[in-house]
C-alpha cells in the first residue's frame, strides 16, 4: 500500500493546480493557460471557455418550482412560494426545533438520495436580520428526538412566557459539511456541527451515530487542508475576504454554486470562488451523504431557494 504521508505533495500539487484552473475558469471566463496566452493544439490558440449559471445543459432540475417533491423536511418551516421553495420561522408562530431558549432553531430541506461526487447550483435570499442558512451535503440524519423525551426538553429550555409548542422537526437533523450562507456575509466550507447534537436533547437524550466533528475548515477566501487527527493548515489564498463579501449580498438573489470531487469541495459564489476545503482526515471525511438546505437564526428568519440543479460526477 501506498504510504499517505509520501503521497501528500503530489497530492497537494493536483490540488493546486486544480484550484488554480478553476479559479482562472472562474475569474476569467478562460482556463489558466488561456488566460497566460498559452496555445491550444498545433500552436493555435484555445477556445476561450465562459461561465454562464443559467446553462443547464448536463444538470439535472431538483426543483420543479411548484412543490416539494423529491425533497423531505417539515411542513411546518418549509413550503413553496412564487416559484421558490422558503423556510421561515418567526417570533409568534415558530416553526423550527428549538437550539435554546434564545433562538428559534434550525430547520433543514433534504433532498432525496445520497451523492458523492456532484455540482449542485442555486439561487439563495435570505430575509430577517440575523438569518442564517447553508447548503448541507455528504450528510447524515442524526436521528428523531422522542416527542414525548422533545416536550420535557421544551419545558427545561423554553424562558417562562416563551412558546410552549414548537414542532419537533428533530427527524430532520444532519450533520455534515456545510456551505455556509449567512447575512452576515459568509461563504466558508467546513463541518456541522461541532457538538454531539445540536438543540433540544443535546445533552440529556444524547442520540447520536456520530462521533463529534472538527472546528474550522475553510473560512471564505481561503483554500485549507485537514488530515488525520483533525489537524488543520492553510495551503494557499484566494484573495480578501473583506473583497470577496462584497461580490454578494445575502438580502438579494445570489447565484451558490458547490463542488464536491473526491475530498475536494469549493463553494462559488456569483461566479466567484470563495473558499476549498481539501478533507484528507480518514476518521471524518465523508464519502457520500445527503444535500440538504438549512434556515436557522434568532427572531424573524427567512431563507428562499430557487433555479435549483444538480450535475453528478465521476
Amino acid at each position: 500500500m501506498n504510504n499517505p504521508a509520501r503521497l501528500l505533495p503530489v497530492f497537494l500539487l493536483v490540488i493546486a493546480t486544480a484550484i488554480t484552473t478553476a479559479f482562472a475558469t472562474v475569474m476569467y471566463g478562460q482556463t489558466a493557460g488561456a488566460a497566460q496566452g498559452g496555445g491550444g493544439a498545433a500552436g493555435q490558440p484555445q477556445a476561450p471557455l465562459t461561465w454562464d449559471f443559467n446553462d443547464h445543459a448536463g444538470w439535472k432540475q431538483v426543483f420543479d418550482g411548484r412543490s416539494l417533491d423529491g425533497w423531505d423536511g417539515s411542513k411546518d418551516a418549509w413550503r413553496v412560494e412564487d416559484g421558490a421553495i422558503v423556510g421561515e420561522s418567526t417570533v409568534e408562530h415558530p416553526t423550527i426545533w428549538n437550539v435554546n431558549g434564545a433562538n428559534t432553531g434550525t430547520a433543514w430541506l433534504i433532498l432525496r438520495g445520497k451523492l458523492k461526487n456532484f455540482e449542485f447550483k442555486t439561487e439563495v435570499k435570505l430575509e430577517g436580520k440575523g438569518t442564517n442558512s447553508g447548503i448541507f451535503f455528504r450528510a447524515t440524519r442524526l436521528g428523531a428526538i422522542p416527542d414525548d423525551v422533545y416536550a420535557e426538553q421544551l419545558k427545561k429550555r423554553i424562558p417562562e412566557g416563551g412558546p410552549t409548542v414548537r414542532p419537533n422537526g428533530s427527524a430532520w437533523e444532519v450533520r455534515g459539511y456545510e456551505a455556509d450562507y449567512s447575512t452576515n456575509p459568509n461563504g466558508s466550507i467546513g463541518d456541522c456541527c461541532n457538538g454531539p447534537q445540536r438543540g433540544v436533547g443535546q445533552i440529556e437524550f444524547g442520540h447520536n451515530p456520530l462521533s463529534p466533528r472538527r472546528p474550522g475548515g475553510a473560512p471564505r477566501g481561503m483554500v485549507a487542508l485537514t488530515s488525520e487527527g483533525g489537524k488543520r493548515e492553510l495551503i494557499g489564498t484566494i484573495g480578501d475576504p473583506q473583497v470577496l463579501a462584497g461580490k454578494f449580498t445575502p438580502t438579494e438573489w445570489t447565484q451558490v454554486q458547490i463542488i464536491a470531487s473526491g475530498n475536494v469541495f469549493m463553494c462559488i459564489i456569483n461566479g466567484q470562488l470563495m473558499s476549498v476545503f481539501v478533507d484528507t482526515d480518514p476518521k471524518f471525511g465523508n464519502a457520500e451523504g445527503e444535500l440538504a438546505v438549512e434556515v436557522e437564526g434568532q427572531g424573524n428568519v427567512k431563507a428562499m431557494f430557487r433555479n435549483m440543479w444538480l450535475k453528478t460526477l465521476p
